[in-house]
C-alpha cells in the first residue's frame, strides 16, 4: 500500500465554536506524508484545528488550504481525502460492538475490502480476538483499531484527537510508533495531544494567537475562546 499524502497550508486562520473564538491568528504547513502534532492545554482548540483541517469546521478568517482545496469552499472534497480516525466527541468507535462489527461497519461505510481492513491492521501492527467487544479492549489497542480502520481505505490523511487520553507511557510510545508506521506509506497523519512525542515531528501549539471580538467595542459581552 502506498498512499499519495495531501499537504495542508493555513494562514492567519481563526475558527469559532458554539462557546466562541476557539483558536485565531494560527498559520501552519503541514508536509504530505508527514505526521504533525497539534499540543495544548485542555480548552485550546485542538479537537477543532483537527476538525477545521478535515474540512468539518468553518474557518471564520484567513485561508486555508488542503492538498491544493480551498476551504470552505472544497470543504466536500477535503472530506473525502482527510478521514477522521478519532474525534471527540462524537466520531469515535461504538464500545458495544464487537470488533468484527466494526470492522464490517467500517467495510460498509467507506466501501473498503476485507483485504484492505486487514492490511490496515497489520500497518498498526494489531492483532484482535475480533469476538471482543470494543469496550474490552486495553485504551491504546482501542485507538490503534481506529486508525486501522480509519487508514485502510487509504485516504491521503488521517486526523487522531487526544492521542493520549488515558494511555500509560507505553501505551503512548505504541502508538505514536503506529502512526509513524502510518506516515511512511506516505499518509498525511495530524494527531493532537497535550504533549508533543519524543523525535522529529512537526508541532503546532495551542492557542495560537489572539482574535479581535467588535462585539467589545459597543458594549456587548464577548464570547469566551474555547
Amino acid at each position: 500500500m502506498y498512499v499519495l499524502g495531501a499537504g495542508i497550508l493555513a494562514h492567519g486562520i481563526a475558527a469559532r465554536g458554539p462557546d466562541g473564538v476557539v483558536f485565531a491568528n494560527l498559520d501552519l504547513r503541514v508536509e504530505p506524508g508527514s505526521l504533525t502534532v497539534v499540543t495544548g492545554p485542555s480548552g485550546s482548540g485542538r479537537t477543532s484545528l483537527l476538525l477545521t483541517l478535515c474540512g468539518r469546521l468553518r474557518i471564520i478568517t484567513g485561508e486555508l488550504e488542503v492538498d491544493g482545496f480551498p476551504l470552505p469552499r472544497k470543504a466536500r472534497k477535503v472530506r473525502s481525502l482527510i478521514r477522521p480516525a478519532r474525534l471527540r466527541p462524537g466520531c469515535e468507535l461504538e464500545e458495544r460492538h464487537l470488533v468484527r462489527e466494526a470492522m464490517t461497519e467500517r467495510r460498509l461505510i467507506s466501501g473498503t475490502n476485507k483485504a484492505s481492513l486487514e492490511l490496515g491492521l497489520e500497518l498498526v501492527g494489531l492483532e484482535l480476538d475480533r469476538s471482543l467487544m470494543v469496550c474490552e479492549l486495553p485504551p491504546e489497542e482501542k485507538l490503534l483499531l481506529a486508525v486501522a480502520l480509519a487508514a485502510a481505505p487509504a485516504p491521503a490523511g488521517i486526523v487522531v484527537d487526544d492521542v493520549d487520553a488515558g494511555l500509560t507511557q507505553s501505551g503512548r510510545a505504541r502508538v505514536w510508533a503506529a502512526l509513524r508506521e502510518v506516515t511512511r506509506i506516505g499518509m498525511t497523519v495530524i494527531a493532537s495531544s497535550t504533549d508533543r512525542p519524543s523525535g522529529d515531528v512537526n508541532v503546532v501549539r495551542l492557542p495560537a494567537g489572539r482574535y479581535y471580538d467588535p462585539t467589545a467595542e459597543i458594549g456587548l459581552p464577548a464570547k469566551a475562546a474555547g
